[in-house]
């Protein structure tokens, strides 16, 4: 009596198999999803200043942002359209590690032009990194208070190097011709006499910013 041979069934086994590597496949991206940290967004701040150069007598308004990432410390790109729906800027940022896993991001100054106010009103923010936008946010832009323009403006001798009439207190940033800062000192007098490794200076003080060039 002859034995009749047994057919394998390979179809159904190679569809287990299928099945079976599709599932592992999946787990694997599901740990790798639940083992990339958030990446977040906090402490967003902006902040506007007028700029008066005593050069020239000009002046413009510029705005700063600051945030902080927290997850990564990759280049980012900042995109700001401001509330006439005509400006915007596109600004590519590297941030400073603050600790772990955390940066500082900082985006400016923005400024439409020297005798040209910034826009007031609501400004979008998009915040993106290579895998999108990571977040949307907005700011409100008020003008600048009269009460705060300077009737009279600092004045600076290029011969004597003195500049005269500052606002006090001010903060006085000191920078060489390559613009690396040389010091920070805070002025309590209305005069300051340039010093000769000063390449130029900025003074703040109740939101208005002094620039001056040797």
């Amino acid at each position: 009596m002859h034995s009749i041979p047994m057919r394998i069934q390979w179809f159904p086994t190679w569809l287990h198999r299928k099945s079976s590597i599709f599932l592992i496949l999946i787990f694997i991206l599901l740990l790798a999803s639940c083992s990339k940290e958030e990446i977040v967004v906090a402490n967003l701040e902006h902040e506007s200043t007028l700029v008066v150069d005593l050069n020239t007598g000009k002046r413009s308004e510029h705005l700063f942002l600051s945030f902080d990432l927290l997850g990564e410390e990759r280049p980012l790109q900042v995109r700001i359209a401001s509330s006439n729906n005509v400006s915007s800027w596109i600004v590519s940022v590297q941030g400073q590690v603050t600790s772990t896993n955390t940066a500082n991001y900082q985006v400016g100054p923005l400024a439409m032009g020297e005798g040209i106010p910034l826009p007031t009103g609501t400004y979008d923010i998009s915040i993106i990194n290579e895998d999108g936008i990571i977040l949307r946010e907005q700011l409100k832009l008020q003008a600048i208070p009269k009460d705060k323009l300077p009737a009279t403006l600092p004045h600076y001798d290029s011969e004597t190097g003195v500049i005269s009439s500052l606002p006090v207190p001010s903060q006085m940033h000191r920078y060489d011709e390559t613009g690396r800062s040389l010091a920070t000192v805070f002025l309590s007098e209305a005069s300051y006499t340039v010093e000769e490794e000063d390449a130029s200076l900025a003074f703040l003080s109740d939101g208005i910013t002094y620039l001056v060039r040797r």
